[in-house]
């Protein structure tokens, strides 16, 4: 098969960054634990925090456009679609959705609220969500399979000013829409307007799968990449740095902080905003020809056919470390700055072993897609 670089490196990114959230959230955690609301005051903590944005922010929203630039557009009859996704997606979730339930079960862990593992309160954890929290993802990607058939079929019969309209009104409803959500519930103490602009799951992540389809060949020049990785840079530390501001400088002078921490940063420095830069800088620098050839683009290369495995079996590596990473007793915000990438390329790479070996196994494969 031939590998598309630009696809590897977004999925390699994404992987990286899924990884770094559930480091950064220990860390994070750590301070919660030894000194809560004291130490949230701290630069260790603002660090793990501003990393955890930058990551959190971008991860999951760059896999769903990659896999909408992959899927989108192409005749493909709908039955045997689902034949292949489908297999694809569902054998390697229940098989880790089993290996993770053993695992409670070996550890004297429960199910959910400590519900005892049985055979029927397991396939209840599957069904419902309940087995590992980043498995959510996987209900929202079956979710958008199920409709991937028919919005392919949409954008290929689309014009680019319908796509363009499709894709302007989605970005309005989601930035929009929790804005009146908040406005209607701490200003007018309206609170069954949610019942009526909710963003639903499968609305919002469907705009990510159209704009990763009609992004896919946008290739904005290279050097306006280096402007992008800024802007995300600075996007992402916005709501972190103005929390850490309002503990540490408390009082009447930061209201006007705390209204554009609500309504303006929350605009700004949305979700969509930054996964939408992300992904043209990495569509940008995955045509470079040098980065390809370069050691990091080898490793790219290699790893890239094992994101999905390392998303999914990240978290046995993860949980058996939860307190050594908890560092809230460590005041210096350098170790921090240096721990949370170490440990996030060192996690990765664990991570990547058992699915490595998994790709390579006859009858196990299907874990490891």
């Amino acid at each position: 098969m031939n590998r598309i670089f630009w696809i590897d490196l977004v999925r390699v990114v994404c992987a990286f960054f899924v990884v770094a959230i559930h480091v950064c959230g220990r860390v994070a955690g750590g301070y919660a634990v030894e000194g809560g609301e004291a130490l949230s005051g701290t630069l260790g903590y603002l660090v793990a925090r501003c990393m955890q944005e930058l990551s959190s922010n971008v991860a999951v929203p760059l896999f769903v456009m990659v896999s909408g630039a992959l899927l989108l557009g192409r005749s493909e009859e709908t039955i045997p679609f689902y034949r292949k996704r489908f297999g694809k997606i569902l054998l390697p979730f229940f098989g880790w959705s089993c290996i993770f339930i053993f695992c409670l079960w070996l550890s004297g862990r429960g199910l959910g609220e400590g519900t005892p593992v049985t055979l029927l309160s397991a396939v209840g954890a599957i069904l419902s969500g309940n087995v590992s929290g980043h498995f959510w993802f996987m209900y929202m990607l079956i979710s958008l399979y199920l409709v991937a058939p028919f919005l392919s079929a949409f954008v290929r019969n689309a014009s680019k000013n319908m796509l363009t309209c499709f894709l302007v009104l989605w970005f309005f409803a989601a930035l929009i829409f929790p804005i009146i959500n908040h406005v209607a519930k701490e200003t007018l103490g309206i609170t069954g307007i949610n019942s009526y602009f909710r963003f639903e799951l499968v609305s919002y992540w469907v705009g990510f799968f159209v704009a990763g389809y009609v992004l896919k060949d946008v290739v904005i020049p290279h050097r306006w990449a280096v402007l992008g990785i800024a802007l995300w840079f600075f996007l992402g530390i916005t709501v972190p740095v103005s929390s850490y501001l309002l503990v540490v400088c408390p009082g009447p002078s930061m209201l006007f902080l705390v209204f554009a921490q609500k309504y303006i940063f929350s605009i700004i420095s949305h979700q969509m905003t930054m996964s939408l830069i992300a992904f043209l800088v990495l569509r940008s620098l995955g045509d470079l020809p040098s980065l390809a050839s370069s050691r990091f683009g080898r490793m790219v290369i290699a790893t890239a056919p094992l994101t999905f495995g390392i998303y999914l079996c990240h978290h046995l590596i993860l949980t058996p470390t939860m307190g050594v990473l908890q560092l809230g007793s460590c005041e210096s915000w350098l170790i921090v700055f240096c721990a949370i990438p170490t440990l996030t390329v060192l996690f990765y790479f664990l991570a990547a072993v058992p699915v490595y070996l998994l790709h390579r196994s006859r009858y196990l494969r299907f874990l490891a897609p």
